[in-house]
């Protein structure tokens, strides 16, 4: 930080980061922090071993007002520090394409309910998927899960351009 006083937002955040969900994930293998420079967080998810495919990816989240407002999470490259290449996004047969489609709103995100960006328009999600919705009484370890269990699934075939 550059001496500007912690929000409450961060702070929350921060604290989540050391509780007991987000460090069993770390505990487990699942998932790591790679970086935190407020109001991004990249963090590593683990992915089932595929030939060609990465241990884990990285997503960099966008978590402005956390955990009131859902956050928005993109594939991310932290080598480059940069948005992942399209081909090098998790691909599969059924769930994780569209999952992990770069042309859903030029790469931003995810499209998953608990997304902040990819919500937006979607009302039925609320009936559809009622389990993968944001709640601000969690914390980020319900996108963790979510992503986790899509990258660790039978349907997850590695990366598109594998």
């Amino acid at each position: 930080m550059s001496g500007t006083a912690m929000g409450p937002d961060e702070r929350v955040f921060r604290m989540h980061l050391e509780a007991g969900p987000f460090q069993s994930g770390v505990e487990r293998g699942r998932w790591r922090l790679i970086s935190l420079a407020w109001p991004h967080a990249v963090i590593a998810i683990s992915a089932a071993e595929r030939p060609g495919g990465p241990t884990e990816y990285a997503l960099r989240f966008e978590l402005t007002n956390y955990p009131q407002t859902p956050p928005t999470a993109q594939p991310w490259d932290p080598e480059r520090q940069a948005p992942l290449a399209p081909a090098c996004w998790p691909s599969g047969r059924a769930r994780i394409p569209p999952a992990f489609n770069p042309g859903w709103k030029g790469g931003q995100c995810i499209y998953l309910p608990c997304d902040r960006l990819s919500i937006e328009g979607h009302d039925g999600w609320r009936s559809q998927h009622p389990s993968m919705l944001w709640s601000p009484a969690g914390d980020i370890t319900q996108y963790l899960r979510i992503v986790h269990d899509l990258l660790t699934s039978s349907d997850y075939s590695g990366p598109r351009g594998a």
